[in-house]
């Protein structure tokens, strides 16, 4: 369901920011870096660093010099789990266009787990789902001499909600009563792991 209404949203956006870069001038951001944070939990009881491969490409439409709105889309690798960031944008600048500029930048979203394989047997059932995502952050850009592209830095704070869920088939036969039973229906147990990932994030790309 979170996945869908997510879709739902990036669907929207796109056509609202194709329509509006006919009149703008069409801005992306498109960067590689790693996700720095905690990992899991050793025998000792301590948690063990991590560091983690992550991408994006922001793709908006210029509001006016200092302003850009759009979406952005990517690639998280958590350890054992990959994510495709969804997410609406913002970002600002500050500075004259055509030289260094310093920018801030926040994406609201989702997760999608359309990478991790559910898992079925006769048995049981598990799967991945994405929860929300909240990513600010703070960059520098530098633009190459012709003017028509940008190197560019970010250093952010990524917080990605993820859920993991398994579930054991009702093989008894018996139809439970509609609103007696707060499990989807053919499941007879059904159990919800969640994951919050705190990260630094550090990207380096370009900007077009």
């Amino acid at each position: 369901m979170r996945n869908r209404v997510i879709y739902l949203i990036l669907l929207f956006f796109f056509s609202y920011v194709k329509g509006l870069a006919q009149e703008r001038a069409y801005f992306n951001q498109t960067e590689v870096g790693f996700l720095w944070g905690k990992g899991t939990k050793s025998w000792e009881g301590d948690y063990e660093n991590r560091m983690n491969l992550t991408v994006s490409s922001f793709h908006g439409a210029k509001i006016n010099a200092h302003h850009v709105v759009g979406f952005g889309i990517g690639y998280d690798q958590y350890e054992n789990l990959s994510l495709i960031p969804i997410s609406l944008g913002w970002r600002g600048f500050l500075g004259k266009e055509g030289r260094s500029q310093l920018f801030g930048g926040m994406d609201l979203g989702g997760g999608s787990t359309l990478l991790e394989k559910k898992e079925t047997t006769d048995w049981y059932s598990n799967w991945y789902e994405g929860g929300l995502m909240l990513h600010p952050s703070l960059g520098i850009r530098l633009p190459a001499k012709n003017g028509k592209w940008a190197l560019s830095g970010t250093l952010g704070y990524k917080r990605q909600q993820a859920y993991f869920f398994e579930g054991s088939f009702d093989r008894s036969g018996n139809q439970p009563l509609p609103g007696s039973s707060t499990l989807p229906r053919g499941y007879s147990a059904m159990t919800e792991t969640s994951f919050l990932f705190h990260s630094l994030v550090f990207r380096m790309g370009v900007m077009f």
